[in-house]
């Protein structure tokens, strides 16, 4: 009967230990799980014509990751950025939203340029992955996929704010439009500004194409001269629209010169002296205080040592963290809830300025400023709120 006893107590206290062990075992299981980080894309072009332009991004992408993870991370998981090299192309954006799928992201951020982000959004969509994009224009990334957002203004948008300061502000009747045949970005925008330009009583006098890795433009120059326009619209990116502008000043061209969003100081390094007067539209400059501007440049600041007028930073700084409020809103990981939660995205404030997203999650009704080169640097002349 003792020895019998004694039996019970050992089985007892093995099942004790066994149960306990499960316990610390299964403890150890949520703390490994809640310690798996949360994974995002950051999708650009790492290599190729857009590597210069695209690379900004990081440094804006990195300042959001540093901050979530510096305040606990999300729900628990610290936040996991994957950068994936579209090559500047459009196979090359495909294969990248394909290999964002593989990963099993929880969003991808990106891209940077409207003919890259446009062979992402099917595959994207398809998945259910999130896709926030900071600074592609064209009005189809988002249209009728509802796993699409953005952070900037369309150029719908744009087109109709250029538009509108060509005939009212710089007193144009006569435009011409020089656009760049490689890129959904500068067609896009050509069109919108050429209908609302149209549409307020201006005329277009001549629209002419260019490649987008042309050095001479001789010809369709030679032809804007000819038509001696109040205003040259170039709704392209620094590179070939600061040789443009250069070129056609040095042909003694004397007309205003007008870009998009494309523009930025790089237009300085393009165009030199010749960029003098020009103006474009910007979605953020350092000297524009939206609500959380300081507090960006101030992270910007003390981890990259100066101030940059660049948008690519804010906006990719802002998608991130659009990506992370969503997060928190839902209370979830499931894509469907933070793709719900983004959806109902309202006054949410941002270095680049305030963001709800409309029906298309595109943001409504946000500020946007028109700046002018000078002396080797841009300078706000008005902010306009569309």
């Amino acid at each position: 009967m003792k020895t019998k006893c004694l039996m019970n107590r050992q089985c007892l206290k093995i099942t004790i230990l066994f149960i306990a062990l499960l316990c610390i075992s299964g403890t150890f299981l949520n703390i490994a799980k809640a310690s798996e980080p949360v994974k995002i894309a950051l999708i650009l072009g790492c290599t190729g014509i857009a590597a210069k332009d695209n690379a900004p991004a990081i440094k804006g992408a990195e300042l959001a990751v540093e901050e979530i993870n510096s305040n606990g991370g999300l729900l628990g998981h610290y936040l996991q950025m994957v950068i994936i090299d579209n090559k500047s192309t459009q196979l090359g954006s495909k294969f990248a939203a394909e290999e964002a799928v593989k990963l099993n992201v929880a969003a991808a951020i990106g891209a940077m340029w409207s003919s890259h982000s446009m062979p992402m959004i099917n595959i994207l969509q398809k998945a259910g992955i999130p896709m926030i994009s900071p600074t592609s224009t064209k009005r189809e990334v988002t249209l009728a996929h509802d796993y699409i957002f953005r952070a900037c203004i369309t150029d719908e948008t744009q087109g109709r704010i250029l538009a509108m300061f060509a005939y009212m502000d710089l007193k144009a009747r006569t435009v011409v439009i020089l656009k760049n045949i490689n890129e959904e970005y500068s067609l896009g925008l050509a069109e919108s500004f050429a209908r609302f330009f149209i549409q307020k009583g201006g005329k277009i006098l001549y629209s002419g194409n260019y490649q987008g890795n042309a050095v001479d433009f001789a010809d369709i120059l030679t032809e804007t001269k000819n038509k001696h326009p109040d205003v040259i619209f170039i709704p392209g990116y620094a590179r070939d629209s600061g040789f443009i502008v250069k070129q056609a000043v040095k042909t003694g061209i004397k007309s205003k010169f007008l870009g998009g969003d494309g523009w930025d100081d790089q237009m300085n390094t393009y165009g030199g002296n010749a960029v003098e007067g020009a103006y474009y539209v910007a979605h953020w400059h350092s000297d524009v205080l939206f609500a959380q501007t300081e507090h960006f440049l101030k992270l910007y600041r003390k981890k990259y040592g100066k101030k940059d007028n660049n948008v690519i930073p804010p906006l990719t700084y802002d998608s991130i963290m659009l990506f992370a409020n969503a997060v928190r809103c839902a209370g979830s990981l499931d894509r469907v809830k933070i793709r719900n939660a983004l959806a109902e995205t309202k006054d949410f404030q941002g270095a680049a300025g305030t963001i709800t997203f409309n029906d298309n999650g595109d943001p409504l009704n946000k500020k946007t400023i028109i700046l002018r080169l000078e002396n080797r640097s841009s300078v706000p002349v008005k902010c306009i709120m569309p």
